[in-house]
Formats: structure tokens, C-alpha cells, sequence
């Protein structure tokens, strides 16, 4: 279930009753209708459950409920057992986060921690609400290959096969780093902030660096976005990456603006998110959070941002990504196509993408079978035109 606007034909009641509880962390009077809604005799209380749990907001909704018996008991408890677990996962998580970091800054290498790890204790003050899949790190370009050698010393083991030699340089801005035990620890390591192929070519990180904040991570040195950047890292995120939907996703803008209003440089938000070509994601994500999640943004700066025009290549980007008729890695693809800056790198990354090594298709595919990997290409190329069952 994805994060939907109040008052859209496809709301429910138990997705009004979410995106209340939600906002009832900072707004009690949502917590009341909630409590009206939940009093319906036709509550669907199993569609309640199914959207908690895909969304992975448990932990969250447990902080917010708890002893005030708007839920039943057994509901109550599986959100305290999965607060709990959760804590129990994201304290291992951190402490391997701190041997990262730590090695990394013996090795000379300044990290900036990004998304859930940034968010779980500076901003929602509790290492359990904020589930955690994997560490998000950010580091310079000209130093990625130090850090790979530091995250192989520790015991990391670089996760998948590249499609072809180089094809993670050129691009993308990431890549996973697993290291194997009672629980599997995944380090996204990035070296760019945003996917898209365009962006990677154009944004530049200069600003987020120089406007990162020093924090102490049980005891490491590490760096987290400023606030404005943060906030602009996480709208991008949000649309870019995940297309705008994501009830967890949308509490984590809403937080950030409740918990720093008084702080935030609003007009240094709308300059820098000209700069960077993330105006469309800062107007359609910041006017959907004032609008539903009753958090305060300054009337004038949403009047002011939406008197700015986007460039013909951002409009041209979004709609690409919000293309729902086509499948999600055709979307990708079409997307990074037409952001590579010369037509030289299109038809490569098209090459790379479609003719990747057989070791790539092997790995992939869980092709058994080496003498039948010739015959996964046009399977590969059908299933990204439509949707066909997993191998």
C-alpha cells in the first residue's frame, strides 16, 4: 500500500486511519478523527495490518499508539514485537556502522551517512522507529577505491557482476557491500546523491559537502546532510526514486520540517533546488506535505516556488519516471537514455544494458545451464517491455 492523498478515489478507511496515526505523532487532534474512524463497525482491521507491515511502519506506529487504545491488543502487541526486534537489529546495524566508519577515517576518508541512519536518532531521537534495510553512505568520487579496499579489509565482499567492464563508473552512482553473518549487513556505498543517469552529470555535490554537518556515531566521526540539503536529498529521493509513493518516506520530509522549522533556510532551499534541477521535486512533494501532513512551510516560500519554471530536461526526466503504462526497468532505462550527455555514451549504456557479459547473465539469472545463456538475452529484453514472472 502505498502512501495515498486523502480524499483520492483509491483511499480507504484504514488508509485514512494510517496517514492520521502517522501525523499524530506531532498533531493529537489527527489522532482523535482517527479514533472515529477506527470506531466503524466495518473497519477493515486486516487491510490495517497488510499496509503496516509492507510499509514497514510497525516500529513507528508503536511510538505513536501505544497506550491509546486505538488499536486491539493483539494488534498493540505485534506493533511493540516489531518495535523491539527492530531495535535489537538497528542497534547490530550501527555498531557495524561505527567499524565502518571509524576504518574509513583511519584511511583518510570523510562519509556523509544518508537516509534511515541519518534520520533514526537525529531526527526521530530513537534508533528503533526508523527501519533499516541496509547503511547508506556517501563519499567523493576520488575516493571510492579507497573505500573499497577498506570495506574488502573488513571483511565486505562487493555484492552482483558489473553488466560489462566500467559499466558502474560510467553509470551509476552506487553500489552494495555485504558483509555475511547471523545477519547480513548491506553497505550502499554512493558516490553521486541521484540515480538518474542526468544527474549524475550534472548535479554537483559541492554544496552538500560543504553544508554537511560533523556527528558523533557511538563514539565515530562521521557527517550527515545540512538541513536544506537534507531536505532536498530526501524530496528528490522521494520522486525520483520511488516515484513519490512511500508512507515511510513521506513521514521522514514531514518529520524533518516539524522537528526544524524554526531552522531551515527556506529561501537557500528553493536557490539551491534551481541550481540542482530539483525544482519539480521539491513542488510536488513539498505541496503535497503542506497540504496532508499539516506540517508548517511558510505560505509565501510555496507561492514563491511555484512561480519557478523547471528546465525542459527535468520536465522531460519526471515524466519518463512517472510513465506508469511502462514497466519500472523500462522506465529506468528510458530515463538514464535520454540523461546521458552525448550521444556516444547512450548507444554504450544501451549496449552495456542490453548485451551485458554472459558471467552478468549467469549471476542474474541463476542460469544452471552455461550453454543456455544466449537464450536469457531475448528474455531479458522482453521482460523489461513486460511483466513476466521471476526465474
Amino acid at each position: 500500500m502505498m502512501e495515498q492523498r486523502p480524499g483520492s478515489p483509491r483511499e480507504t478507511s484504514s488508509s485514512r486511519f494510517l496517514h492520521l496515526c502517522l501525523r499524530g505523532r506531532w498533531d493529537n487532534t489527527a489522532l482523535e478523527v482517527a479514533e472515529t474512524i477506527a470506531a466503524q463497525s466495518n473497519f477493515d482491521w486486516i487491510a490495517l495490518e497488510g499496509a503496516i507491515e509492507a510499509e514497514g511502519l510497525a516500529p513507528l506506529l508503536h511510538t505513536i499508539l501505544r497506550g491509546k487504545n486505538l488499536l486491539p491488543p493483539a494488534l498493540e502487541a505485534s506493533l511493540s514485537l516489531s518495535y523491539h526486534r527492530n531495535a535489537c537489529r538497528n542497534m547490530l546495524l550501527f555498531h557495524h556502522l561505527t567499524e565502518v566508519l571509524q576504518h574509513l577515517e583511519t584511511a583518510g576518508v570523510p562519509a556523509i551517512v544518508l537516509k534511515g541512519a541519518a534520520l533514526a536518532e537525529r531526527v526521530y531521537g530513537d534508533i528503533a522507529v526508523r527501519p533499516m534495510s541496509d547503511l547508506d553512505l556517501l563519499v567523493q568520487p576520488q575516493r571510492v577505491a579507497i573505500t573499497r579496499q577498506t570495506l574488502g579489509a573488513i571483511g565486505y565482499i562487493l555484492s552482483g557482476i558489473e553488466m560489462q567492464r566500467g559499466y558502474t563508473e560510467e553509470f551509476r552512482s552506487e553500489e552494495t557491500w555485504t558483509k555475511k553473518g547471523l545477519v547480513d549487513i548491506h553497505i550502499d556505498l554512493h558516490w553521486r546523491l541521484i540515480s538518474p543517469l542526468y544527474y549524475q552529470h550534472t548535479l554537483s555535490t559541492d554544496w552538500f559537502w560543504e553544508t554537511a554537518l560533523p556527528v558523533k556515531i557511538n563514539g565515530a566521526n562521521a557527517l550527515v546532510l545540512g538541513w536544506e540539503a537534507q531536505l532536498l536529498h530526501l524530496c528528490a529521493h522521494l520522486l525520483l526514486h520511488h516515484g513519490g509513493q512511500g508512507w515511510l518516506w513521506g513521514h521522514d520530509i514531514a518529520e524533518v520540517i516539524h522537528r526544524q522549522q524554526t531552522q531551515l533556510n527556506w529561501q537557500q532551499l528553493l536557490d539551491r533546488a534551481q541550481t540542482c534541477n530539483l525544482l519539480l521535486s521539491l513542488q510536488q512533494v513539498l505541496t503535497h506535505v503542506a497540504a496532508n501532513w499539516k506540517v508548517p512551510i511558510p505560505t509565501a516560500i510555496l507561492e514563491q516556488l511555484h512561480t519557478l519554471t523547471p528546465s525542459p530536461t527535468e520536465q522531460r526526466i519526471l515524466t519518463w519516471i512517472q510513465a506508469k503504462h511502462l514497466t519500472a526497468s523500462l522506465r529506468s532505462f528510458l530515463v538514464d537514455l535520454i540523461g546521458a550527455p552525448t550521444w556516444k555514451q547512450r548507444l554504450r549504456f544501451a549496449w552495456n544494458t542490453l548485451f551485458p557479459t554472459r558471467a552478468y547473465m549467469q549471476h542474474r539469472y541463476s542460469i544452471s545451464t552455461p550453454r543456455l545463456t544466449l537464450l536469457y538475452y531475448p528474455y531479458r529484453w522482453l521482460r523489461g517491455l513486460r511483466r513476466l514472472p521471476s526465474t
